[in-house]
C-alpha cells in the first residue's frame, strides 16, 4: 500500500496487527477449495512505515485512518500440503492457492491545531488497482490445531 503501514497496531501484549472481524465478512469453503474477506469501515493507525507499527513507543503519532473497503478472495489450489509436529503440538492442512485483492483506505485531514508542531495533515486516500489485476505469488487458506486444541 506504498509508503504507509496500515493496521490495527499492536495489543497490550503485543500482539500485532489483528483485530476482530465480524464472522458474516469470512467466507471458507474446503469443499470448494476457496475462501474470501470482505471488510467496511475498519479502524486502523498510519504509521507510515513498518517498524514504525511494530513499536509501540515509536515518538511519531499514529494518525487515525480508515481501511474503507477490503475484499480478498482464495481460489485456484494449485498443491495441497500437510504438516504434523508434535513436539510443538501443530497440525494442519493447507490449500495453496491465488488470492486476489482490493482495497481503498484513507486518512482524515487535521488542522495544524490538532497536531503537533509541523505535522499537519492534508488526508490521504489510497485506492488499489482492481481485483482482477492482482499478481499473486503464494497464497494459501488451511484449517490447524495447535496448542490445547492439538489432539
Amino acid at each position: 500500500m506504498g509508503p504507509h503501514s496500515y493496521d490495527p497496531g499492536l495489543s497490550e501484549s503485543e500482539v500485532i496487527w489483528s483485530t476482530e472481524v465480524p464472522e458474516e465478512s469470512i467466507k471458507v469453503s474446503f469443499s470448494n477449495e476457496e475462501a474470501s474477506l470482505r471488510l467496511r469501515n475498519v479502524l486502523v493507525f498510519d504509521t507510515f512505515t513498518v517498524p514504525n507499527s511494530l513499536d509501540q513507543h515509536h515518538p511519531i503519532p499514529k494518525v487515525n485512518a480508515v481501511i474503507n473497503s477490503l475484499r480478498i478472495k482464495w481460489s485456484g489450489t494449485i498443491a495441497r500440503k500437510s504438516h504434523t509436529d508434535c513436539v510443538d503440538a501443530f497440525r494442519g492442512s493447507f490449500l495453496e492457492n491465488a488470492a486476489t485483492i482490493e482495497v481503498t483506505a484513507t486518512t482524515p485531514p487535521m488542522p495544524a491545531s490538532s497536531c503537533p508542531p509541523r505535522m499537519a495533515r492534508h488526508g490521504f486516500r489510497f485506492v488499489s488497482d482492481p481485483a482482477e489485476t492482482t499478481i499473486s505469488h503464494f497464497a494459501q487458506i488451511g484449517r490447524e490445531q495447535n496448542g490445547v486444541f492439538f489432539p
